[in-house]
């Protein structure tokens, strides 16, 4: 065998090596932004429980039933809507992490 082949078959590895990696990264990278999506739809649930829990306690402590208490009240019923739409999305993730999907 030439030099010239010797070289041309460590390159064909090499290439082949390269493009094992690549596609290796790019389903990590992948991955990771699906945990990262998943991380914040937990901290977006918690936000969101956070708000209606403070909006909770501004009408109770108010201690009045007025206005400022039905914008509370319409506070809270804001809230529970997009915290419920997380929890459904957070049950899809949740389910492809425990079957090993991501």
């Amino acid at each position: 065998m030439s030099a010239e082949t010797i070289i041309s078959i460590i390159a064909v590895l090499v290439a082949s090596l390269s493009a094992l990696y690549a596609r290796w990264a790019v389903k990590e990278a992948k991955k990771a932004n699906e945990l990262n999506r998943f991380k914040a739809l937990l901290d977006l649930k918690s936000g969101y429980l956070a708000e209606m829990d403070n909006q909770m306690r501004a009408a109770k402590d108010w201690g009045k039933d007025d206005g400022f208490v039905k914008a509370c009240r319409d506070k809270f019923t804001q809230a529970d809507t997009k915290h419920r739409e997380v929890c459904k999305e957070l049950d899809v993730y949740h389910s492809r992490l425990v079957k090993n999907e991501i």
